[in-house]
């Protein structure tokens, strides 16, 4: 049996120890912040939502129940956050990766891949927030179905089927812009994980 390795801290925090929970954040703090900025597409509010979801943390850690590990509640914790926030500012941006590896390329060639990166983007956006926060975790954090499961605390089916739904409208939306009916390859120009999702 695999044991939590944040128990102990929780434990403290949970009897008071307010240092212990600066130890939480200190470990997973560039894990959610890395989360909340690709849900949320750019750089604007993501200070402000990433510090909302430790501040909630903090504020409920006493009814965590160790049901499951620290770490997905808190995944849990911040997808929540992000899906009311775009729910509440109707925003749907979306950033993928932060450091994208970049080799010189000719400046058409360029502009024809920022063209359809952006294509790519805008399509990722237009999902509704539970879609997104599905091919966020699946695609970009590399969550198994079970893992995204636990996190959203629905069922493997559920995930599945809005993976289902999400990849459909992203194909639909793509199609036109498919060169001989294949998917763009992404992942190969910018050497980017995830990005298999766009070759259907």
């Amino acid at each position: 049996m695999n044991v939590d390795p944040d128990l102990q801290l929780v434990k403290c925090c949970q009897a008071g120890d307010i240092s212990a929970f600066d130890g939480l954040v200190h470990k997973h703090k560039d894990r959610i912040y890395r989360l909340v900025y690709r849900m949320l597409g750019g750089v604007s509010d993501v200070d402000d939502v990433a510090q909302e979801v430790f501040l909630r943390a903090y504020n409920r850690i006493r009814s965590f129940q160790c049901r499951s590990s620290f770490s997905t509640w808190l995944t849990r914790v911040a997808v929540n956050q992000c899906i009311n926030y775009l729910r509440n500012q109707r925003r749907l941006r979306f950033l993928p990766i932060e450091n994208q590896r970049r080799s010189f390329i000719e400046p058409q060639k360029a502009a024809e891949q920022n063209e359809r990166f952006e294509k790519v983007y805008q399509t990722v956006n237009s999902l509704p927030p539970k879609q997104k926060a599905v091919v966020v975790l699946y695609y970009f954090e590399e969550h198994s179905c079970e893992e995204v499961a636990g996190i959203l605390n629905c069922s493997v089916g559920t995930v599945k089927s809005r993976l289902f739904h999400a990849r459909k409208a992203i194909k639909k939306h793509l199609e036109p812009y498919l060169e001989s009916g294949e998917w763009i390859d992404t992942g190969s120009e910018i050497g980017g994980e995830g990005y298999e999702m766009y070759k259907m």
